[in-house]
Order: C-alpha cells, then sequence, then structure tokens
C-alpha cells in the first residue's frame, strides 16, 4: 500500500487545517501519517523556544515509519520541511501547497533580529471565506522567535531545491495575502524534477480551510494516483 506523509504549516491546527485532504487520500486507499510538530495543537506559548530542527525532526521520523513507495505532502512551512525531506530522502512524489520561501509582509525578513524586541507576531488572515475563516483553528498569535526559525528554514530549503528528481505538484493560492505568488513561483520553478505541474486556486493561504478545499483535496489524490497507484 502507498502512503503519505502529510506535514502541516506554522502555527496551524496539525489535523483541523489540512481539511478534507487526509480522509480523501484514506479512502483512496493511502496509508496516512499527519504528525503534530512541536509547539503546535496546544497553544501559542508552546512555540517558544522550538526550532526548525525540531520541526524537521519529528516530520523525518514519521516519513521513515511509512511503508514504500511513499509521497510527502506540505503546507506552507510543511511545503519546506517536505522539500528538505525529498531532497534527502528521495521519496516517489512530493506535493507543495503554498510552500512558504517568502513573505507577503517583509518585516517577517527581520524575525531573527527583533524577536528579543518584538516578542510576538500576530497571526495572519489565512481563510477567504468568511464563514469559515471564523472558524479557523489556527494560533491567532506566535512567539516573534517562531517566525525567525521559518526564516532559517527558508534558507536552508532554497540551495535544496534543485536535487529534488521526484514528480512535483505545487499549488498556489491566488489569494494569498502570507506567501507571494513569486516565492511558490520560485519554489517551483528551481525544483529539480523532471515532471511537476503547477496549479492555482480562488483561495487564501490555507487552501485546505478555504471555499476550494474538496477541489484541492480530491486534485492531489487524483494526481498522486497518477505516480502511487493503489
Amino acid at each position: 500500500m502507498p502512503s503519505v506523509l502529510i506535514l502541516h504549516g506554522l502555527s496551524s491546527h496539525p489535523v483541523l487545517t489540512l481539511g478534507p485532504l487526509p480522509t480523501t487520500l484514506r479512502q483512496a486507499g493511502y496509508q496516512i501519517a499527519q504528525p503534530t510538530l512541536p509547539g503546535h495543537g496546544t497553544r501559542p506559548e508552546d512555540l517558544k523556544g522550538v526550532r526548525w530542527q525540531d520541526w524537521y525532526r519529528v516530520a523525518l521520523e514519521a516519513y521513515r515509519s511509512l511503508p514504500s513507495p511513499k509521497a510527502v505532502v506540505g503546507l506552507s512551512m510543511g511545503g519546506l520541511l517536505a522539500a528538505k525531506i525529498a531532497a534527502e530522502e528521495a521519496p516517489q512524489a512530493l506535493v507543495a501547497m503554498v510552500p512558504a520561501l517568502g513573505f507577503v509582509n517583509k518585516t517577517a525578513y527581520l524575525a531573527p533580529y527583533l524577536s528579543w524586541a518584538i516578542p510576538i507576531a500576530k497571526g495572519t488572515a489565512s481563510v477567504r471565506d468568511a464563514e469559515r475563516k471564523a472558524q479557523s483553528p489556527n494560533y491567532p498569535w506566535m512567539p516573534t522567535g517562531a517566525v525567525a526559525e521559518l526564516v532559517k528554514l527558508q534558507r536552508e530549503v532554497d540551495p535544496l531545491l534543485p536535487k529534488i528528481k521526484a514528480p512535483a505538484l505545487v499549488l498556489q493560492a491566488r489569494h494569498d495575502s502570507t506567501i507571494p505568488e513569486a516565492s511558490v513561483r520560485r519554489y517551483y520553478q528551481r525544483l529539480g524534477s523532471a515532471h511537476k505541474q503547477y496549479k492555482v486556486y480562488d483561495s487564501e493561504h490555507d487552501l485546505l480551510l478555504d471555499s476550494e478545499a474538496d477541489k484541492v483535496a480530491a486534485d492531489i489524490r487524483d494526481w498522486l494516483q497518477g505516480i502511487l497507484p493503489v
């Protein structure tokens, strides 16, 4: 049975933010792992002192626990962790949803230098649909140090992208107020994959929480079935 590792984003709820995707993939016959990355699923304070290496360690342990053949799927920060796994572990497929290779808010790049002076960073408006936005399970804020770790992770992952050879699917949100289109495009263009595809959805950053969540999940399933048939 093919397996899929699904990785959530920074400040995201490790289960609820993934919307219909885990169920959609299980129903298609895939074995799923969706680990809770350190500091998530509890309260924002628990992200304090967590390093990007801690997130990667948990993600890598979950990946290695899965049977082959396997794919890795990541949302936002999870898309960066997925890329690092893809560069170093050579899975059979990579899916990156709005990979967080850059920021719309340019001051976020200063987080490594300002976290001592500005300890709290406000959460982002990551859902466009008003009703769904009101039910967002994500942290409303996070320690600025967590953003600083994401900046470090960006710097770690960017030079690894050309080393990735697995077939890849990269998804962009047209109304993303967190990650700019140029950063998602850069991620896609730098991938070393011979077979790669780019798709755009009429959504905000959290593709699996917004109004096209079911379509996103179905498209990922259909693409994976072409690479890793059950």
